[in-house]
Formats: structure tokens, C-alpha cells, sequence
């Protein structure tokens, strides 16, 4: 029988830190408060790839959703990273070591879900290749503060690092970028196997996976008994139409899992290249990229161009100042420590977060919910002039 383990990470592994020693990121934008939750979801029914032991895949989650003021203003504002995340963080950016440990988000820790908790969209998100799901924390809860539930999965073992629960670390492999194709296509099935088994997992998808290898992964048998399994302290989320996002290989990943699942209704990639079947056989699915000018994101150019093989909507606009780090939370950090020669484009931190939540925003709610999107979608705005429109199609 599927077993699969929930465990809430209250973070209470991590120190917060005292106030007067905090960092904030930007304050978030929407109506709403916002809450964050840590999750533990093991896969016991799929072998780590990657693991040296074969254990089963292991997955760290983290929950931004949105909350009340009123019951959620007494609780602390979340540590934006565990302790050794946190030391990996100074490790990849030079920083003084414990520098990114005073970093606090503007989520409030295990703030109450709301009663409409399985009314709410949902995105999910897959961080970029070599980087943690904590360095998007920005964006994402600047979109839950305008009602997004945002599903934030690490992928161990290409992920920088992971820490869980009970302090096991798991780091990433000694990867060479670009990575070969067959490893590629290895690395991209497993996070969109990931990405499929949250769904499953916190909202039982039962009937919206496809695709070979997926159809291997999940039988009907086996999805039906993991949707019986939801911890009761855990509402179902509503994941029967949702959207994917995702920065760098994670915005791959986000498009791959279109053809992957008929419950992702739209994919928006942040700078990322596109690779895998999608490429082979297509999508007619909305898709929005945003990236750096001097980067045709989609097209690797070693391999086939995943533009072309977008045959539905899809608009692909360009940032001006940016470069690949742009689109995680480098930028932010580039404000805060002005002196420390982060590199993240020209762009300030806050704009950039205006820019993406403004952009994604509007392209989710058009596809998802069936919303206007004021204009920004379909050509320039005087209101964002470094955003340019560069493709389009249908």
C-alpha cells in the first residue's frame, strides 16, 4: 500500500532571529497578509535517482498562502532559509558568513489557513538549476498577498542545498553545466515527477497525469490511495486547474509539466530554456516568458528551439537591465547589501518583484480565472518602459 509521510517543518529547527538583527525582504504588495508552512513529502513509492542509497525521494515544500491580518499579525515573520540553507546562501553569494541568516521574509510562520483555503488558485513553482526554492521568496509572496496559494518545491541532488526536519542535509551532486542531454532529460523527468507528486499529494489529481513515464510513476491504484492519506490538519488544495512557474531549468520544467498534467492550465518561465518532449511534440497551452534581453530564453541554442514548438498563446517579453539572476531574489539582496558586488542586473529588487508579480499576475488570472489582463499582455506599457514585447503568437 502507498505510504506516503507529511510533516510540517514549523522551522522550529531554526533560531529566529532577534529583532534589531533582522533583514527584511520587500514588503509584499497585495490586500492580504500572508502565511508560510515547511512541508516534508517522502514518495515512498519512487526510487531517488540520485541517492547513493536508493532511498525513496525525499521533497521539501514550502507554502505561501494568503491570511488574515487579524490572526495572523501576532505570529513572527518567517526566516527566509533553515541554518545550513542559510550558510549555502553566504557560501554562493561571498557574503560574511551568518549574513543570510538575519534574511526574514513578510510571510508569517504557520499563520491560520483561511476557511477558503481550497477555493484559492494555485501555482506551483520549481526553482532554477544549482539553486533552492528559499531564493524566489520575494515574488512568490508578493503573488500570495493577491490571493495565489504558491507550492514551492526544492529538487534534491540538483537543488544547492536541502535541510530537513530531523537536520539531514542533502546537497547538490557535482554537476558541470550544460549538462549532457541524457542527463538532462533524467534531470528534467524527476522534477516534473516531483512537481506531479505535490499535486497528487496535497491535492489528489487523480485523473490529470500523462504521459509514459508519469503513467509509470502513478497508476490509478496507487493515486487513488495517496488522495485517501491527506493529514486532516492539511486542507486539500484545490490543484484540479492550476498553473506552473518556474525560474531557469525550473521554468523548462514548468513547461514540461503542461504536457504532463491537464490540471496545469499555463506555464510562465522565468529566463529558462526549454528541453524534453514538450519540445518533440508541443503544447498548445498558454505560455509566458520573461527574461533578460541578450538571452532568447526557450531556444538553447545546442538543441531545438522551444519556441516554435508553443503553438497555442505565448508571449515572450524581455526585461531591460536584467540578467539571469534578475529573476530570483539576487536583486533584492543587491539593495540590501548595496556593497557587496552582487551581481542581478541594474534593476532594484522591488521593481523587479513589481515587474514579475505584475506580468505573471496578469497572464495567470487571464488563463486560470478567466480575468482581464489590462492591457499588459498584449503590447508595451508606458507603466513598465524597461518591458518590451519581443514574440508573440496566436
Amino acid at each position: 500500500m502507498t505510504q506516503v509521510l507529511l510533516k510540517f517543518l514549523a522551522i522550529l529547527l531554526v533560531t529566529i532571529p532577534a529583532f534589531g538583527s533582522q533583514v527584511f525582504l520587500p514588503e509584499v504588495t497585495g490586500p492580504h497578509a500572508v502565511g508560510l508552512r515547511n512541508l516534508e513529502l517522502i514518495d515512498h513509492d519512487r526510487v531517488d535517482p540520485y541517492s547513493p542509497s536508493g532511498a525513496p525521494r525525499d521533497l521539501m515544500v514550502t507554502l505561501f498562502y494568503p491570511t488574515s491580518n487579524a490572526s495572523s499579525a501576532h505570529l513572527p515573520l518567517a526566516p527566509q532559509f533553515s541554518p545550513a540553507v542559510a550558510s549555502k546562501v553566504d557560501d554562493l553569494l561571498s557574503l560574511t558568513p551568518g549574513t543570510a541568516s538575519t534574511l526574514t521574509t513578510r510571510a508569517h510562520l504557520n499563520a491560520p489557513l483561511t476557511s477558503d483555503i481550497s477555493a484559492l488558485p494555485v501555482v506551483i513553482f520549481s526553482h532554477g538549476f544549482g539553486l533552492t526554492r528559499g531564493l524566489y521568496s520575494a515574488l512568490l509572496q508578493d503573488l500570495s498577498s493577491w490571493g495565489w496559494i504558491v507550492v514551492v518545491v526544492d529538487h534534491p541532488y540538483d537543488a544547492a542545498i536541502v535541510e530537513y526536519p530531523d537536520g539531514r542535509i542533502v546537497e547538490a551532486q557535482n554537476w558541470s553545466w550544460p549538462l549532457d542531454p541524457p542527463a538532462r532529460e533524467v534531470a528534467l523527468e524527476t522534477r516534473v515527477a516531483d512537481l506531479l507528486f505535490v499535486l497528487v499529494r496535497l491535492g489528489g489529481v487523480q485523473d490529470t497525469l500523462t504521459g509514459q513515464f508519469i503513467e509509470e510513476l502513478y497508476d490509478k491504484q496507487q493515486r487513488a490511495e495517496v488522495t485517501n492519506e491527506h493529514d486532516t490538519s492539511m486542507p486539500i488544495l484545490n490543484v484540479s486547474r492550476c498553473v506552473a512557474l518556474g525560474h531557469s531549468f525550473g521554468g523548462a520544467t514548468a513547461v514540461q509539466i503542461l504536457a504532463n498534467s491537464s490540471a496545469v492550465v499555463a506555464a510562465a518561465d522565468l529566463d529558462g530554456f526549454l528541453y524534453g518532449p514538450v519540445i518533440e511534440q508541443g503544447t498548445e497551452k498558454p505560455v509566458l516568458v520573461l527574461g533578460f534581453p541578450e538571452h532568447f530564453a526557450t531556444d538553447d541554442p545546442t538543441t531545438a528551439p522551444g519556441w516554435p514548438a508553443l503553438y497555442g498563446w505565448k508571449r515572450d517579453f524581455t526585461v531591460a537591465g536584467t540578467v539571469h539572476e534578475s529573476y530570483t531574489d539576487y536583486s533584492a539582496f543587491a539593495d540590501i547589501w548595496a556593497d557587496q558586488g552582487i551581481a542581478a542586473g541594474s534593476v532594484p529588487g522591488a521593481r523587479m518583484v513589481q515587474i514579475q508579480k505584475t506580468y505573471v499576475d496578469a497572464f495567470f488570472r487571464k488563463f486560470l480565472l478567466d480575468v482581464g489582463d489590462n492591457g499588459f499582455l498584449s503590447s508595451n506599457s508606458s507603466e513598465f518602459p524597461e518591458v518590451l514585447l519581443r514574440r508573440n503568437g496566436s
